[in-house]
């Protein structure tokens, strides 16, 4: 969805000031990130083995690569770009010339994308989690 946002935004081309076209995607993006935030915070504050460890000693979390991961940098990074999806829609809501809708909606979902890719557990990292599980 978030690629799909970004390239949406950044082919529409139009200077006119009408509203952007494609303003689907950017709603389908931030609810699937609305959603996925709503079912991590859950696991956070007290379904997920990691972060209820790291929250009764945060000294030791911090020490343990596996452990910060999952309590401070993956949360981080997720709100990071939680915050750049929203400012990027804000952008394309309020700015007045369709260029400056377009540049905003870019950046700001092209941030919330490499954010979130860099907070993704991939395979081959010392705190990483299987992309598929059969």
């Amino acid at each position: 969805m978030g690629a799909t946002a970004t390239f949406n935004a950044f082919r529409v081309r139009s200077d006119t000031a009408d509203r952007p076209r494609g303003q689907r995607w950017d709603w389908a993006f931030m609810l699937a990130l609305d959603l996925q935030v709503l079912f991590g915070l859950l696991l956070y504050f007290g379904l997920s083995p990691f972060t209820t460890a790291a929250m009764s000693d945060m000294a030791v979390a911090v020490r343990d690569p596996s452990l910060r991961f999952w309590s401070l940098t993956h949360m981080l990074t997720m709100v990071i770009a939680l915050v750049a999806v929203r400012a990027g829609r804000v952008f394309a809501m309020g700015e007045p010339t369709s260029s400056a809708r377009r540049n905003g909606r870019c950046f700001c979902f092209g941030v919330a994308l490499v954010v979130m890719m860099a907070g993704v557990p991939w395979p081959g990292l010392a705190y990483a989690r299987p992309l598929f599980r059969f």
